[in-house]
């Protein structure tokens, strides 16, 4: 009977050892490998979410492998719509789209799968210019989808494609409904932004911007595409303003991009286009002030040109010592350029009017007759100070 037990007991141990040895080579290896296609597909995803040029191709290289390995059937739809994506991203349209509709051929994915394919499918569809079809899978996702996320996409999608064609009032409802699917999207409040200056609605676009920042806690806490996008939209609009000569319009918008805390130089350029466009305007005061500001804050890129507007400003006020001396400051600060060779025929140019206007005084002519000399280089009076 005891050898009976002990014959028992040697073969359940072999029995146990097999097993093990079994799971150790094929279910242990299996999930082994498992893991490590699971780490593959998270690295490319993550590669995928960066911005920079060598992500893509990085990611193109992860799922292309991926895809190229047999065995790997439980992942398919990972890998393969990931490839999609990435190709996509790199700009290679075709290819990402055969693998989009070979994905969808088939018909036993995940309802959220199927949406996530829908979505991808009907942009990439859209930004080739096959609007009916890149519409009727959007509007499908539309009906079928519960994910807030995936249907802000879509939206986005819809507005991206009407803002490409000009409709943009229809895009700017489309980028609207995608915000109020997900207030986060990052995306569709820049183009719900970018829509309504389209519009004509400038202020109402800052409007946007400003409710935004002041709901993320200020500039800090706001999302650095959109505040981008903010700084970049005021100032280029100010630019554009001012070189249509419509200079109280730019005065604003340049004020705008200042209180939107702009970089140091993009800081230096909005004061010297509002000392430039008040200047413009007959206001030399209010000209004088924002050139002041230009030279005392810690930018110095348009030092030398403010230095040479104050200049010419204080020669057509008739301070022809003062404006001397301000030319006579360029030429011994400034390397020899363009603006130190015009500022030494200003300064000649104010120094013989100072002595002009000095012999008169000491002639003790009659106000009516003291007038400035007529400008022997031809000068005007106020016209562009670089015509000297």
């Amino acid at each position: 009977m005891s050898r009976v037990i002990v014959s028992l007991a040697g073969l359940l141990f072999i029995v146990a050892g097999l097993s093990t040895a079994y799971y150790q080579t094929n279910i242990s290896a299996k999930e082994d490998q498992s893991q490590l296609v699971l780490e593959r597909i998270a690295e490319g995803e993550e590669y995928l979410k960066q911005t920079n040029p060598h992500s893509k191709e990085k990611a193109i290289a992860i799922f292309s492998e991926l895809a190229g390995k047999r065995g790997l059937e439980k992942y398919e739809f990972q890998i393969k719509y990931n490839q999609a994506r990435a190709l996509e991203k790199n700009s290679d349209f075709y290819p990402a789209l055969d693998i989009y509709k070979d994905l969808k051929k088939n018909s036993n994915w995940k309802p959220e799968e199927k949406d996530k394919l829908g979505y991808s499918l009907g942009n990439l569809l859209l930004k080739i210019g096959n609007e009916s079809e890149g519409k009727a899978h959007l509007e499908s996702v539309l009906q079928s989808s519960s994910d807030n996320k995936l249907r802000s996409k879509a939206f986005m999608a819809f507005g991206d494609h009407f803002y490409k064609i000009g409709q943009y009032e229809t895009a700017r409802k489309n980028y609207v409904l995608a915000l109020q699917e997900d207030p986060n999207h990052t995306e569709s409040r820049i183009g719900w932004g970018r829509s309504l200056r389209k519009l004509g609605k400038d202020w109402a676009s800052f409007d946007v911007f400003d409710e935004y920042i002041e709901t993320q806690d200020g500039l800090a806490g706001a999302d650095e595409k959109v505040v981008g996008e903010y700084k970049d939209s005021v100032f280029k609009d100010a630019k554009e303003s001012y070189t249509k000569k419509q200079y109280f319009r730019s005065i604003e918008l340049f004020q705008k991009s200042l209180s939107v805390n702009p970089s140091p130089k993009k800081e230096e350029e909005a004061l010297y286009y509002i000392a430039l466009a008040y200047d413009a305007l007959g206001k030399q005061t209010e000209s004088l002030t924002y050139i002041n500001k230009v030279l005392n804050n810690s930018d110095y890129s348009l030092d030398q040109a403010s230095l040479y507007k104050k200049g010419t400003i204080y020669f057509r006020q008739g301070k022809f010592e003062k404006a001397a001396g301000i030319f006579q400051t360029i030429v011994d600060k400034y390397p020899k350029n363009q603006i130190t060779d015009k500022a030494i025929a200003w300064k000649k140019e104010s120094l013989d009017q100072f002595t002009d206007h000095n012999d008169l005084e000491d002639s003790d002519v009659s106000s009516d007759s003291n007038v400035n000399k007529p400008n022997s280089s031809g000068k005007p009076d106020s016209g562009n100070d670089l015509e000297f």
